[in-house]
């Protein structure tokens, strides 16, 4: 199977904003879990009650398309990744998060280069099918 070039190069960009998309998440979600309920009166609240500034954040996250699509990235890179193999596995991790270059990564792993472009390639399909999927 062949990718063409635009579904390529978006599967393995998701592969590339692995680590900022991480970030995104924790940090918008970091955000959300920030805002509480001021009582302002003094008067004691309901334990349970969600207060307007808690619900409209919670509503800005459901909104908020940046999150969605970071959501989405991340979720097909963890998918792919229970799918593929170790090898694959290990250059998602040095190539990918780490950022080494193509040389370090294939030094460290032990590989070829065409075993390297071969894995690579098959992490990059994998990626690619679960984002239809979620798509």
């Amino acid at each position: 199977m062949r990718l063409n070039k635009e579904d390529y190069r978006k599967a393995e960009g998701c592969l590339r904003r692995y680590n900022y998309n991480c970030i995104t998440i924790i940090n918008l979600r970091a955000d959300a879990m920030s805002v509480g309920v001021p009582s302002y009166d003094g008067m004691p609240k309901a334990p349970y009650s969600i207060s307007d500034s808690v619900f409209n954040q919670y509503v800005k996250l459901q909104e908020d398309k940046e999150l969605q699509k970071a959501l989405k990235e991340y979720k097909a890179v963890r998918l792919a990744y229970e799918l593929v193999n170790s090898d694959c596995k290990e250059i998602f991790v040095t190539y990918y998060q780490q950022q080494k270059t193509k040389w370090g990564t294939m030094d460290k792993l032990g590989l070829s280069e065409r075993t390297f472009l071969r894995r690579k390639k098959d992490l990059i399909y994998a990626v690619d099918k679960e984002l239809k999927k979620l798509a």
